[in-house]
């Protein structure tokens, strides 16, 4: 996030969110060198400047940030940010010495309306074989939420150690940026290159939490079982605030 992202419509996510729930910040603005929490964040939410935990990260994006753009789905650099943020979010806060059942990634333009108990959230989200869940389409799934469950183990395969398979997709994920392969893909935005990750690599491990196979506006997670407790402002719902494909919002 940024202070303009803020603005436009990230303080709608800050206002109504449920402090039930953990919230860490990730912006892009301000610094953390200088101990300098942007404004705009509360007190309670933590926050962690992106760029300076992950300066190798932020010299690919000077490296492409004058590539040209014809349509975002060739637009990588827009969309590294919240890659960035979600690689350093999941290995940081996982492993076998954090309390986390799981680990949610939410974008800006989510606007929170009657979350459950976190109990309540981690049922939806938690399955026994499958450690990673989000709302799919046929093209490439909805990547405004992801859940990486964190109670769990694997043997790997390669060289007989545990790992967690939240932490390996998020390594192979910011491999593909780091190492441009996303350039080898016939879309450069986020949502194309997790799909394309989850589908080739992840077969089996990841949960679709889509109720529907082709939602209308290809909105699935408005209607899904999540409608009633938040509401995914994508794209122009920026706007208003609200998604008019979401029926519970004139309930």
């Amino acid at each position: 996030m940024n202070e303009r992202l803020y603005n436009e419509y990230g303080h709608r996510f800050i206002n109504t969110f449920d402090r039930r729930y953990e919230l860490i910040v990730y912006h892009e603005d301000y610094s953390d060198s200088a101990n300098n929490k942007p404004p705009y964040i509360p007190s309670w939410a933590g926050a962690i400047h992106t760029p300076t935990n992950q300066p190798e990260a932020y010299r690919w994006i000077d490296r492409h940030s004058n590539d040209p753009v014809t349509s975002y789905k060739h637009d990588a650099v827009r969309f590294a940010h919240k890659v960035f943020a979600m690689w350093h979010g999941v290995i940081n806060y996982s492993g076998w010495r954090t309390a986390y059942d799981g680990i949610i990634w939410m974008d800006a333009d989510v606007v929170f309306k009657a979350m459950p108990d976190p109990t309540t959230l981690i049922e939806y989200c938690k399955h026994p074989d499958k450690h990673i869940a989000l709302y799919d389409r046929p093209e490439h799934p909805e990547t405004g939420f992801i859940w990486f469950d964190m109670h769990h183990t694997e043997i790997n395969k390669w060289n007989s150690t545990y790992y967690n398979l939240g932490t390996h997709f998020v390594n192979v994920l910011r491999d593909y940026y780091l190492q441009d392969r996303i350039y080898q893909l016939k879309e450069q935005h986020d949502a194309y290159v997790i799909g394309h990750i989850l589908r080739t690599q992840f077969g089996g491990k990841w949960r679709n939490l889509s109720t529907v196979e082709r939602a209308i506006a290809r909105h699935p997670q408005a209607v899904s079982g999540s409608a009633k407790w938040w509401d995914h402002c994508k794209g122009p719902r920026k706007k208003q605030g609200a998604s008019p494909e979401n029926r519970s919002n004139s309930s």
